[in-house]
């Protein structure tokens, strides 16, 4: 492994979970200055296509990146952009039964708290 891949998975194995390519290049670039953008984009692909993380499309927004590679569910804020990871509990193997096919990753997309209380107190809902 190169120093610069070495860097940039460094970069994501302790970073916040779920970095976007810019954000995990920015975290890289504070440990290896000299490391271009493109490097950074070229590795993150090649680290998808080893299996070392996951890339996770997120409609209207920059992918993000996964270092967690067992089968989990994602939840999604549509408002905030919040993402974390949740278990799936039998509901991977409830959708192989129906439709034949292996979950790697669900995204399920909820508010989340943070954001609902801030509809709240726009509403009127919640005294500031």
């Amino acid at each position: 492994m190169t120093r610069q891949r070495q860097t940039i998975y460094e970069a994501i194995l302790t970073g916040p979970a779920h970095m976007t390519a810019e954000e995990i290049y920015e975290s890289a670039r504070a440990r290896m200055p000299g490391v271009a953008r493109a490097t950074v984009y070229r590795n993150l692909s090649l680290m998808e296509r080893d299996g070392q993380v996951r890339r996770i499309g997120v409609a209207h927004a920059p992918d993000r990146y996964d270092r967690t590679l067992s089968p989990h569910a994602h939840i999604l804020c549509p408002c905030c952009g919040a993402l974390e990871d949740c278990p799936m509990d039998g509901l991977d193997a409830w959708i192989q039964t129906r439709i034949g096919r292996l979950v790697l990753a669900l995204q399920i997309q909820a508010v989340c708290g943070a954001c609902r209380t801030e509809r709240a107190k726009e509403r009127g809902e919640i005294e500031t």
